[in-house]
């Protein structure tokens, strides 16, 4: 399935032949916010790429259909942002920004839609301020800043996709989730299956039954007119009796086949959070258009194997 400007279209093709159309860049590696979850890679250590540099590194990748734009928090480095989601819109690449929504604004949302962002993912696991503050290490006002941002992005037109990481810590208050993501307005909705965060020690996994029963229930409980799409599952749901339905998506992970990650230092990862393995550095002699040609032995490695932490998580 190609459909263009359409959330995790690289995802619901079926597999094919390795190549990259997805470059997700880590514009910046500093955040405002302290989770324990993200960043597997070097995170805070000042690293950042210039909208110029990375515009430069697109124009030598012919077959790239979506460019990601990820931190730290992106937003940091709103104005690169909007020069990246520019051009890549007057090329026809789509574009997303993840961001923690934190330092939106309404000026900031229209010139992300007129530029043309084929999408804003946030992150969204807690339905109440101090949750939400004490998961991201931010004052409890924060959350009200959130959800006035994600509503503003949903009224303002933006395609906007809400993320919720199913973990222990929330696993008895998905429904709540679901309801609250709908009631800001927002129609695509994203579950990820979490995995063990050596980096942090942060090991929240829930077990596989609990996993099938909130998945069910987030099924059970969508709305005509959302879209679900549950990620980091996609090598176990048929295994669990879990399965796709109108609206309703498993999408294939890309990373590493389909999809690489760029840090603000030039290096390239197979995946910054999933398999934070360095495979290259566009400044020390690795071409990203000729990667696939020219494979790095880390690399051919993880074809080979495919390793899947999320997979690991539940059944190792």
């Amino acid at each position: 399935m190609t459909i263009r400007n359409k959330y995790k279209a690289l995802e619901l093709e079926t597999p094919g032949v390795y190549e990259l159309e997805g470059l997700e860049v880590g514009v910046t590696s500093n955040c405002n916010y302290k989770c324990d979850y993200c960043c597997a890679y070097n995170r805070d250590d000042g690293e950042c790429i210039s909208g110029a540099e990375v515009i430069r590194i697109i124009r030598e990748l012919p077959h790239l259909k979506r460019v990601r734009l990820s931190g730290g928090e992106v937003t940091l480095k709103y104005q690169d942002c909007l020069e990246i989601v520019t051009y890549c819109a007057a090329h026809g690449i789509d574009t997303q920004l993840n961001t923690n929504a934190s330092l939106l604004t309404e000026e900031r949302i229209i010139a992300l839609r007129d530029a043309g962002l084929s999408n804003i993912h946030i992150s969204f696991n807690y339905t109440d301020a101090e949750s939400y503050a004490a998961y991201y290490r931010v004052h409890p006002s924060m959350y009200e800043r959130l959800e006035r941002n994600i509503r503003l992005c949903t009224e303002l037109g933006l395609e906007t996709v809400l993320e919720t990481l199913l973990f222990k810590g929330n696993k008895d208050h998905m429904l709540a989730i679901s309801d609250k993501v709908y009631d800001l307005g927002v129609r695509i909705h994203e579950i990820q299956n979490s995995i063990k965060m050596p980096h942090t020690d942060w090991s929240q996994i829930v077990s596989k039954e609990s996993l099938v029963q909130s998945v069910t229930a987030l099924i059970e409980h969508k709305k005509p007119d959302t879209r679900l799409y549950f990620t980091c599952m996609d090598r176990f749901a048929e295994q669990l009796n879990l399965r796709e339905q109108p609206g309703v998506y498993f999408s294939n992970c890309v990373d590493g086949t389909k999809q690489l990650h760029l840090h603000g230092n030039g290096d390239i990862l197979i995946c910054e959070l999933c398999h934070p393995v360095v495979i290259g550095n566009i400044y020390s002699g690795t071409s990203l258009k000729d990667i696939y040609k020219q494979q790095p032995v880390a690399l051919t490695d993880f074809l080979k194997n495919r390793p899947c932490p999320a997979y690991d998580a539940l059944f190792a």
